[in-house]
């Protein structure tokens, strides 16, 4: 189990900046931590205790990366606690002490089943009020286009933090890039014209005729829907969370109601794209 603690450490070695913000421009690849083991520096310090293709087993244990995993927990609990909301609270103790490992997959004891509940409560809360915010999807939408704008590599950001990305934004000797930048900096962060939770159709030819017409004036956003994958966790029984939890299987059948796609603009021409997108949706 040594193995699996120092996996989950590293689980996100090769992350790029910002976490999953910049997963839009590249997808994540199980090859990312995979490069960095083999070709970085922490692979000395492996190789003193395991091989690499022992370790790369332990990052897919399911402490590592499961239904309900260390990083989850970890980072409910985090993230509430640093923006200031209450709704990350879970008893992760009780949760942790009725957990077991049977060799293939983390079983959900009966006395940790309210408390694996709050974990997916916890986080069907945060997702409006933190992940899903809409200056949180502003800004990050702004960095997005900052960054494509930029044409960086995926190499080259893969070996970024974000000090590094940002200095390179800030450097940037495209204005539209160091304008974008700027204004994350300032927190001049471009308006909502549109923000809703109604599915589009035609996603691809709507943020071409915003590129087009505005650049990097609008920015369209369309997030993919969460998945809740804590819903899958088996508990005693060998039977689903959500087979056995009305109130799993609630938060599951609500969780689309809280996505939500924009379009946000800068400020001076907000109204502008506000009549672009009516003639455009009619």
């Amino acid at each position: 189990m040594e193995g699996v603690t120092y996996a989950a450490l590293l689980h996100d070695l090769g992350q790029y900046p910002f976490s999953h913000t910049l997963e839009v421009l590249y997808p994540w690849h199980e090859e990312n931590p995979t490069w960095f083991l083999k070709n970085g520096e922490i692979r000395e310090a492996i190789e003193e205790a395991y091989s690499i293709r022992k370790f790369l087993l332990f990052l897919k244990h399911p402490i590592v990366s499961g239904d309900i995993d260390a990083d989850r927990m970890d980072y409910l609990v985090r993230d509430a606690y640093y923006t200031g909301v209450a709704y990350g609270l879970v008893d992760l103790d009780r949760l942790i002490r009725n957990l077991r490992y049977d060799g293939e997959k983390l079983i959900i004891g009966q006395k940790g089943d309210m408390a694996a509940q709050s974990l997916l409560l916890a986080r069907s809360m945060m997702y409006p009020t933190v992940y899903q915010h809409h200056v949180s999807r502003i800004a990050s939408a702004m960095l997005i286009k900052a960054v494509e704008l930029e044409r960086i590599r995926e190499k080259e950001v893969a070996t970024m933090d974000e000090v590094d990305l940002i200095a390179l934004l800030r450097g940037s000797e495209r204005d539209e890039v160091k304008e974008l930048v700027k204004a994350i900096d300032n927190r001049r962060l471009y308006k909502r014209v549109v923000y809703t939770n109604k599915e589009l159709k035609n996603v691809e030819e709507l943020k071409k005729a915003l590129e087009d017409e505005f650049g990097h004036l609008a920015i369209f956003d369309y997030p993919p829907k969460p998945k809740f994958e804590e819903k899958n966790a088996f508990v005693e029984g060998d039977q689903r969370l959500s087979n056995v939890s009305p109130l799993v299987r609630s938060l599951v059948e609500l969780k689309d109601t809280h996505w939500r796609w924009g379009v946000y603009a800068r400020e001076d021409v907000r109204e502008e794209v506000r009549q672009f997108l009516i003639d455009f949706l009619g």
